[in-house]
């Protein structure tokens, strides 16, 4: 990986790091839109050999909410929720694969949204240590989230 890729893909984990709360909340938040739009329906995705994908509507009330139905709206919901959830869940996974200094550090820096100092008071560590730490565990992070990283630029 070049030194510009690296870059780059290390503040793209960095960004969503940083929004990982507020990606958890918007999952909650699109969940009860999607839930409002299509009250007691089962939505799920359904892959048959040969297609991309359909959309299948089960319910014993399905005919009435059908006539109010916003699909469009609902699909694009559902995409959203599924996006924002393979980030979290991604970084979750990710996480447990660091030590647990690391996972300190990431969560006081990035979740938190502490400064590197505060971080590395809290640590009892020096910043200079800290920002060994935060390489450290960027790096594994880089490697972690490598094949995900490119879901993460196209939902920028």
């Amino acid at each position: 990986m070049l030194a510009t890729d690296k870059k780059k893909s290390i503040r793209i984990i960095e960004r969503h790091l940083r929004n990982y709360k507020t990606y958890k909340v918007a999952i909650k938040n699109l969940q009860k839109q999607l839930d409002y739009i299509m009250p007691d329906i089962t939505a799920n995705y359904e892959l048959k050999e040969g297609t991309t994908g359909t959309f299948n509507i089960t319910s014993s009330t399905e005919e009435a909410v059908l006539d109010r139905l916003e699909s469009a709206r609902a699909l694009h919901l559902h995409e959203q929720i599924r996006q924002y959830k393979l980030i979290t869940d991604s970084i979750d996974e990710a996480l447990e694969a660091l030590g647990e200094q690391e996972r300190s550090f990431v969560r006081l820096r990035y979740f938190d949204g502490w400064t590197v100092e505060k971080t590395a008071d809290e640590l009892h560590c020096s910043v200079q240590n800290a920002f060994k730490i935060r390489s450290h565990a960027l790096d594994r992070l880089s490697i972690s989230l490598k094949d995900v990283s490119r879901v993460f630029v196209e939902f920028l």
